[in-house]
């Protein structure tokens, strides 16, 4: 039972760790004038690509988002399966964190 209870606090102090890692990277970025604008840089190609093809996805979107219409396989074999995995596993390796 001591185990636990050590692994518990082992993991609250990483999450903790964390939380003030991601809060000191955070400010950093947000404090300086030179990382606030690559930020700006880099957000400007989302923000003008998703204004200049909204009218293009403005009619499909209901039909993407759910009911009979919504744009999924008929069905789902293991090949499928397989390299959602795959994608998954690659998205976290570039990433950098493999999550459910």
């Amino acid at each position: 039972m001591n185990f636990f209870k050590q692994w518990g606090r082992f993991m609250m102090l990483g999450a903790q760790a964390h939380a003030r890692w991601e809060l000191n990277v955070s400010t950093t970025i947000l404090k300086d004038k030179k990382r606030l604008m690559l930020l700006m840089l880099f957000l400007f190609p989302i923000i003008l690509g998703g204004w200049a093809f909204a009218d293009d996805i403005s009619g499909t979107l209901p039909e993407l988002l759910g009911g009979k219409k919504a744009y999924s396989p008929a069905f789902y074999s293991t090949g499928i399966f397989i390299v959602s995995i795959l994608i998954g596993l690659g998205a976290g390796l570039i990433t950098g964190c493999i999550g459910a």
